[in-house]
């Protein structure tokens, strides 16, 4: 069993609780639908997110009013490293890579429990808000137009969707300069974006290049990697 990643939330010195990063989005926000809710002013509703891909722990700022700050330093995207402090308004959040010590899932549990706040039943009230909210998030797909797969169609329903050469991409491409986790496909309230994230070979939008920074993606957009092609489309109800 692997050991799972976690964040420490700090407020002025004190820990108020640690959270394991076992799904593959963890989102930072004032709202009560936050996978991790900070009640604070300064704060925005959806925030921040920490997004789980391969192995690799991504922090994204969410259009933040007041900014995300990791070692003190504005960022939009960053990968994070063990002992990465997170700034999220007057508080922060300590990026603990558990595969880094040498420590045990049921160490990384019991100091959740020395640190838990939260109560179970303020949790599942918590969960319940964000699935609901998620219900209303648009779905799209993506139709393989060009490459050995033409023809094969994905459904986007995931929160993220990875695209690449590697074992976890749901959508493969093959090539020798093709990352393995070449770049995903995030799906969020406002819709789908692709970002880049490794590899050679860059990914183009209606033949413009992806950088690290999400691109926000329209019915009809024509991704291109190595020598595959696809069409993005919003799928009707």
């Amino acid at each position: 069993m692997s050991i799972a990643n976690k964040l420490v939330l700090r407020f002025k010195g004190e820990i108020i609780e640690a959270y394991l990063l076992t799904n593959e989005e963890t989102t930072i926000g004032r709202k009560a639908n936050n996978t991790i809710e900070i009640d604070n002013l300064s704060v925005s509703s959806l925030h921040a997110r920490v997004l789980q891909i391969g192995n690799k722990t991504i922090l994204e700022d969410m259009g933040s009013t007041n900014g995300t700050l990791v070692n003190k330093k504005t960022v939009h995207k960053h990968i994070l490293q063990d002992g990465d402090i997170i700034g999220i308004g007057k508080h922060s959040l300590v990026f603990v890579d558990a595969n880094t010590k040498n420590i045990s899932n049921e160490e990384v549990e019991d100091d959740m429990d020395k640190t838990m706040i939260i109560s179970a039943k303020d949790r599942e009230v918590m969960l319940s808000s964000r699935q609901k909210t998620g219900d209303s998030m648009p779905l799209a797909a993506v139709q393989i137009v060009m490459g050995s797969e033409a023809g094969k169609k994905f459904d986007l329903n995931a929160s993220i969707t990875s695209i690449g050469k590697g074992d976890i991409c749901k959508i493969k491409v093959k090539g020798l300069t093709v990352g393995k986790q070449a770049a995903i496909i995030t799906r969020r309230p406002n819709g789908y974006h692709i970002a880049y994230l490794e590899g050679f070979s860059k990914v183009k939008v209606n033949g413009k290049t992806v950088g690290s920074e999400p691109m926000t993606l329209k019915g009809g957009a024509i991704i291109e990697l190595g020598d595959m092609k696809m069409e993005f489309f919003l799928k009707k109800y």
